[in-house]
């Protein structure tokens, strides 16, 4: 590989990481784990367009008791703990079409998991304004859609591959009271660059996820209002119009996952990582009787509800895979080693299981026999 080539994907995971640590000074909504999950793009090609057909992939994943790191004081439930499996779906149409040089390439994807945590206020079932959380042990949840309409692949030659692209995440998942799932839409612009070249994949990834407002279905403020332990007043008092999650604002996310892995024979080995962190600040929504107008962050802290935290994940992992021909799979250990009011570490292990193959392709054409007489 080009030394110019190495110099410019290192230098990006640096300037990443820099980036990272400027984002622990900003926000995200309590509770909620955004429409991406840190890491999920690790080990693909990301960036080059795939042939023509149709191609799926999956990305299997469990999270063994990661935590959720909240603000001192900021009331019941501000630490969160789960264990969660699931997995995501995506289908890429390798359409063949070309615009302005590039590989038109959309895809769709959705997902799903299943979450059991170990502390309050999670009980076995039961309570005040009864709701799935206080039903089942686990949640089952059906994660939101993501659309990419616009995806473009431009060939640079010599192995490297610049992409990018606009999509958008619609709440089209579990979004019941107290549901994990985001209850709001996402507009999301991404970039990726990928040397593919002499058995490497040195890809980076970055997506960046534009949030609009939330309705305040979902969240911490309704899991606490759910709490069999939770006063019926208090309950009520968070579920009207005082609700902070009714127009909350999720600051935007900055999603960075890189790759970079060799190929010997069928086998691919490499280390693998992610960042995840927030370029604005939060808006809480809701009514304040004290102000009749929007909660501020202060005020939050003041009223001992969750308030806005500063949200970084930051990890990094090893990628083992092989290809048996017509499916590509990679299995992924990676480690949550910082985060801060996002589900990761402290305990930070993640498991994925990555799979790839065609479902689909264009038939070739049959040649007419050539016959002369």
């Amino acid at each position: 590989m080009p030394s110019s080539t190495r110099a410019a994907f290192f230098g990006a995971i640096a300037g990443s990481a820099l980036l990272a640590g400027l984002g622990q000074a900003l926000a995200s909504e309590p509770a909620n784990l955004g429409n991406f999950l840190p890491g999920n793009t690790m080990g693909a090609p990301i960036a080059a367009a795939p042939p023509p057909g149709l191609w799926f992939a999956s990305t299997a994943f469990y999270l063994p008791m990661v935590s959720g790191n909240g603000n001192a004081g900021c009331g019941p439930g501000c630490k969160e703990r789960y264990n969660a499996v699931g997995a995501t779906v995506n289908l890429t149409w390798g359409s063949g079409w070309k615009f302005l040089g590039a590989d038109y390439y959309p895809t769709i994807q959705t997902g799903a998991f299943q979450a059991t945590a170990t502390v309050l206020p999670y009980p076995p079932g039961g309570g005040v304004l009864q709701s799935p959380i206080y039903g089942n042990i686990f949640d089952h949840e059906i994660a939101n859609l993501y659309v990419n309409p616009l995806n473009f692949s431009w060939n640079l030659g010599k192995g490297l591959y610049v992409a990018a692209g606009l999509g958008f995440v619609a709440p089209t998942g579990s979004t019941y009271a107290g549901s994990l799932v985001p209850d709001y839409w996402t507009i999301r612009p991404h970039a990726a660059v990928s040397y593919l070249g002499e058995g490497w994949n040195l890809t980076v990834s970055a997506l960046y996820d534009i949030n609009t407002a939330s309705e305040g279905r979902t969240g911490l403020y309704q899991i606490i209002a759910r709490n069999p332990a939770t006063a019926p007043a208090f309950a009520a008092f968070i579920t009207g119009s005082a609700n902070p999650g009714r127009g909350y604002t999720s600051g935007n996310y900055l999603y960075v996952d890189w790759t970079a892995t060799k190929k010997f024979g069928s086998w691919e080995v490499g280390p693998v990582g992610f960042f995840k962190f927030q370029t604005t600040d939060d808006s809480p929504g809701g009514i304040n009787p004290a102000t009749a107008s929007a909660w501020t962050c202060a005020q939050l802290t003041i009223a001992k509800l969750p308030t806005c935290g500063k949200d970084v994940n930051i990890g990094a992992g090893l990628l083992i895979g092989y290809n048996f021909g017509p499916v590509d799979m990679k299995f992924i250990y990676a480690n949550a080693f910082h985060s801060r009011d996002t589900v990761g570490s402290n305990t930070g292990s993640e498991f994925f299981l990555k799979t790839s193959f065609k479902l689909w392709s264009p038939e070739e054409v049959p040649k007419k026999p050539f016959i002369t007489k």
